[in-house]
């Protein structure tokens, strides 16, 4: 069997189980104690093998606005109460897309597909007293492993730089869904799926995570395969890509066709 076999995904839709489990994450959400900015409450979501805590630190930084965001946590993944992911903005989270498309199109694909599902909730399972957590199967998780390890190696060969691990990577990104869920979903303190558009919130924010470098990623490797074979470099590649961005307002994503077409062979109808 193929090794891409165990990642292999299908196209996905918003379906009333995810929408079922986005509420029961959004219900819980609400249930954790909030303190102040300046002495936050913190809630352990996950405890990674190498040590490291995923959590939420509440309350985040949009229940200062003007129009607060009242239920508005900040996700965190570190140890030894150092978080790692402190102040990331979208800017870093594709930039590290970005870093391992350079270092190998195949693992940037899995990648991608691995946020995909992770997007959709297909590696989450339920713990118990209506908690939600991404678990994904062991054959998955070696699998991840793997990809994990290879990254090391290709982040310090091209880029000379330690990142981030993979797996709290891909926590991470679970988190700022479920808090971006939290930000558009809740109605007069409880779950509303109704009145907003179902993708809004995590979908569309993970969906934007990996299609914005997906775009940058085809628009670098034209480059490279252009200037080798010296012919005119496709500048629609980029151009398209601000241009989403400025007619969504920050929202970047593919149509399924494009994804089936750019994410091929590991997602499919």
């Amino acid at each position: 069997m193929p090794e891409y076999d165990i990642i292999i995904t299908k196209i996905q839709k918003s379906n009333k189980d995810v929408i079922l489990r986005r509420t029961q994450r959004i219900e819980e959400a609400i249930s954790f104690e909030g303190g102040t900015i300046e002495y936050r409450k913190k809630h352990l979501i996950s405890s990674l093998p190498n040590a490291k805590e995923v959590y939420f630190l509440k309350p985040g930084k949009e229940t200062l606005r003007a129009k607060p965001n009242l239920f508005d946590m900040a996700p965190h993944v570190g140890a030894n109460g150092e978080s790692e992911t402190s102040n990331w903005q979208f800017e870093k989270i594709w930039e590290y897309l970005i870093k391992i498309s350079i270092i190998n199109q195949i693992t940037f694909k899995k990648v991608l597909v691995l946020l995909y599902r992770n997007c959709f909730l297909l590696d989450h399972i339920d713990i118990g007293e209506g908690k939600i957590r991404y678990s994904p199967s062991k054959n998955l998780s070696d699998y991840i492993d793997k990809i994990n390890f290879a990254l090391k190696d290709g982040f310090k060969d091209k880029f000379k730089t330690d990142e981030i691990g993979l797996w709290e990577y891909l926590h991470f990104v679970d988190l700022l869904g479920w808090n971006e869920d939290v930000k558009y979903h809740i109605k007069n303190s409880k779950p509303d799926f109704e009145t907003v558009d179902k993708k809004t919130g995590r979908i569309n924010t993970i969906l934007s995570v990996i299609c914005a470098p997906l775009m940058i990623s085809n628009f670098i490797q034209d480059i490279i395969l252009k200037t080798k074979n010296h012919e005119v470099i496709d500048v629609k590649l980029i151009t398209s890509t601000i241009q989403k961005f400025t007619i969504s307002r920050g929202i970047c994503v593919l149509s399924n066709k494009e994804l089936l077409k750019d994410l091929n062979p590991y997602l499919e109808i």
